[in-house]
């Protein structure tokens, strides 16, 4: 392996995704899935030790931000972010969560219409 392969003309040396979970490859929290919803909690003053990507994803998620577009905006496999998430999770830092439902289930009457309407058809 040479050192060249490493290297990007424009953005400078390629980091490998797996270094940034120090190889991990599982979230330490189950409820981090891929319609999770993240939530920067307590002040916006991290703690010391994190990483810049980590640190994105804090100052991106101070308003509710959907786990697949933390992954977009780092340009990261969702793995690897899901990883990331749980360690600033399990530091209390952010507040997972499952979306909100649109609705439960559709509105009967609704639904009527729209068979009479093709019907109609």
């Amino acid at each position: 392996m040479t050192h060249e392969r490493w290297l990007d003309e424009e953005a400078g040396p390629v980091v490998p995704a797996y270094l940034l979970t120090r190889g991990r490859t599982e979230s330490s929290s189950k409820e981090i899935d891929l319609v999770a919803v993240i939530v920067t909690e307590g002040g916006m003053t991290p703690p010391a030790g994190l990483g810049p990507e980590h640190l994105i994803i804090l100052h991106r998620c101070t308003r509710p931000t959907a786990l697949v577009d933390v992954a977009a905006e780092l340009d990261l496999p969702i793995g690897v972010v899901r990883v990331l998430v749980g360690d600033l999770h399990e530091k209390k830092l952010v507040r997972v969560r499952r979306p909100s439902p649109a609705a439960r289930t559709p509105n009967e009457g609704i639904l009527r219409e729209v068979i009479n309407g093709l019907r109609a058809l």
